[in-house]
């Protein structure tokens, strides 16, 4: 695993998602569940697709395409309470012609930490015949866009090691 960046080099990342943890989030052990956190980075990745790659709302009706999350791992580095104020930011770390590694760093910008590292394997779908399909060019090429500017950045992603994508 490599090193963790700092609160600051991740706000380098516009965020996708900022809120205040509301109490329904909140578990028996006084800190947001774990549920929320692969919540919180699931709808990350989701809203920055559609701010980023094309694929808004209406993607699969458009194109009879989607993305299956095919893996995903989940770092958890610090407890989130209630009322703390999150933000997510994503970074695309590598494509293939049909899949994506894709990095959702939860922060806890009230207690100014990192709190979770989730990754995820994003395979691209063909709906109609449920089997993975290379991603149409413009979509292809807004994720390289996101994987050259994750490379631009001086640190690197705090990735488990665990998640790849093949290459053809």
């Amino acid at each position: 695993m490599s090193t963790l960046p700092t609160t600051a080099q991740v706000h380098e990342i516009a965020p996708s998602i900022k809120q205040v943890v509301p109490a329904e989030y909140i578990d028996l052990n006084g800190h947001m569940n774990i549920q929320h956190y692969l919540n919180l980075g699931g709808s990350g990745i989701w809203l920055h697709g559609q701010q980023h790659w094309a694929m808004t709302e209406d993607y699969l009706e458009r194109t009879g395409f989607s993305t299956f999350t095919a893996e995903h791992h989940l770092r958890y580095l610090a407890e989130i309470v209630e009322g703390s104020q999150v933000s997510v930011h994503v970074r695309v770390e590598a494509r293939s012609e049909r899949a994506m590694h894709v990095v959702a760093l939860i922060v806890d910008d009230t207690a100014d930490r990192l709190a979770c590292v989730m990754e995820a394997a994003l395979v691209h779908m063909d709906m109609g015949a449920r089997r993975p399909t290379p991603f149409p060019a413009d979509v292809a090429d807004a994720i390289d866009a996101d994987v050259a500017a994750a490379e631009a950045l001086a640190w690197r992603a705090p990735v488990s090691g665990s998640i790849t994508v093949r290459r053809a």
